[in-house]
């Protein structure tokens, strides 16, 4: 069967432009994704206060948990359809497909709706406080409900830019973001000021954040499922297609569990983060505050590093077709170009970002947040960004294993880093400097786990240049 004209574009055009074309739209992706996040953290923080904000933090662990099934099937089908792709095989590329709506529809009808039931013990032994629970519970009834939209929009958008579609990919994330945008403070706020006059709004709260997401993700779900639909589609979605396919799920699953193991262990973080912050704090004050400030800091780390995730997911369709395909020079070239890209941005951002830590706290803050909150954030800021100037190369090399199939490595960086070095550091350092030293556990690893991608780094060079030499 021909290879598409847009697949063979991966394996012909110039690097440098195919990657700057497909990784401008999952960057923006990337953006509308943390878009969701820092809009609703504002808008919760100013309608709700501190309290909100560390309810809106007890919400981080479980969404990333949606977000690691959905990474799980997303990233390793999209792996596997650029392969696929590169081989010529579009019919497989279209059974991959019809596989991953099939999962996703199980994952977000069955599973997360049934969690749902079980929040308020949940988010009791994860670190919540008895006045954080109640707003984190109502966010959470609804954004679980809601993931098969999630996965409509988010999960199978990495499809469209493997089958050679960048640009309906990011329109499919954009139509989300401007829709949740619009519609937030009308369903969060009483009143909404438009210009010379206030509009009513719902007053729904966080409740109304939760229902503004689920509803930009619903529309742009639908439209990409219509996308997968019309004839014209590279890879088309037909009904019979949606099963599982036993000889190719384990391929799925096997390029998908580095990126679902890193959400996973990232959620166990934030719950531990969330049980040390209240086991070592002398008040459920002082615990609302760590908690409060960690989750802003985790949305500021959201916005610094969601970008790189985009140039990655970017990289990925050509560094996996040109793997697929023998064609080593090119994806050499291609993976290159994305650490220095990587590597430059995340330094620059994180420079910025503890140079203006105290505007950013203040950001999040309304008239009621405790002068604690203003004081102690900025230095949380500080120490959580101090190492973390060289992360995006880390996080290019891992995806870069997970983009030609290794995925058994990018499980090594993956636990390395959050569970073999950071939960223990987590853990052991309040000992010896109290609650302090949970922060300075994030820097430390940070620094031993770029240093653990580099050596990866240098043994993976060697072996393309010794496959380009046979």
């Amino acid at each position: 069967m021909a290879i598409p004209r847009a697949a063979k574009e991966l394996g012909r055009a110039p690097v440098g432009y195919m990657l700057f074309r497909y990784s401008m739209p999952a960057i923006i992706g990337m953006l509308v994704m943390i878009f969701y996040n820092v809009v609703d953290r504002l808008y919760v923080s100013h309608a709700v206060g501190e309290a909100g904000l560390a309810g809106f933090a007890l919400t981080f662990p479980l969404s990333m948990i949606t977000i690691a099934f959905g990474t799980l099937i997303g990233i390793g089908t999209a792996t596997q359809v650029s392969i696929a792709m590169g081989k010529g095989k579009r019919d497989v590329a279209r059974c991959y497909l019809g596989q991953s709506v099939c999962i996703y529809l199980f994952f977000s009808l069955i599973l997360f709706p049934a969690i749902a039931l079980f929040l308020e013990p949940i988010l009791a032994v994860t670190g919540g406080t008895p006045a954080s629970i109640p707003y984190a519970v109502d966010y959470l009834q609804i954004y679980l409900c809601g993931t098969i939209f999630q996965y409509g929009s988010f999960g199978i958008n990495g499809i469209l830019r493997a089958e050679g579609s960048p640009k309906t990919a990011l329109f499919m994330m954009l139509l989300g973001a401007v829709i949740n945008l619009i519609a937030d403070p009308f369903f969060i706020f009483d009143a909404v000021p438009l210009y010379f006059f206030k509009a009513p709004g719902l007053g729904w709260g966080i409740q109304g954040a939760a229902v503004a997401t689920v509803l930009g993700q619903a529309c742009a779900a639908i439209f990409t499922i219509i996308h997968f639909l019309r004839p014209s589609a590279t890879i088309r979605l037909k009904l019979g297609y949606i099963k599982v396919y036993r000889p190719l799920v384990w391929g799925v699953l096997a390029v998908g569990v580095a990126p679902f193991a890193l959400n996973i262990m990232g959620s166990i973080v934030n719950m531990l983060y969330n049980i040390l912050f209240k086991y070592w704090a002398a008040t459920d004050a002082e615990a609302n505050l760590q908690i409060a400030s960690i989750g802003i800091i985790m949305t500021v780390q959201m916005v610094v590093a969601m970008p790189v995730f985009g140039l990655a997911q970017g990289m990925q369709p050509i560094v996996g077709f040109n793997y697929g395909a023998k064609n080593y020079k090119r994806l050499l070239h291609a993976y290159t170009l994305a650490k220095w890209y990587a590597g430059a941005y995340v330094f620059i951002m994180a420079l910025l970002t503890i140079l203006f830590r105290h505007t950013i706290i203040g950001l999040f803050c309304n008239e009621t947040t405790s002068t604690d909150l203003l004081e102690f954030g900025p230095t949380a800021l500080l120490i959580f960004f101090c190492g973390f100037f060289f992360v995006g190369y880390a996080i290019i090399v891992g995806q870069y294993f997970q983009s030609i199939g290794r995925s058994g490595i990018s499980i090594i960086m993956s636990l390395s880093r959050q569970c073999t070095i950071l939960i223990p550091l987590m853990i052991i350092m309040p000992l010896f400097f109290g609650s302090i030293g949970i922060w300075w556990a994030v820097p430390i690893s940070d620094i031993l786990s770029i240093l653990i991608a580099l050596w990866f780094d240098i043994r993976e060079h060697r072996r393309i240049h010794t496959l380009m030499a046979s």
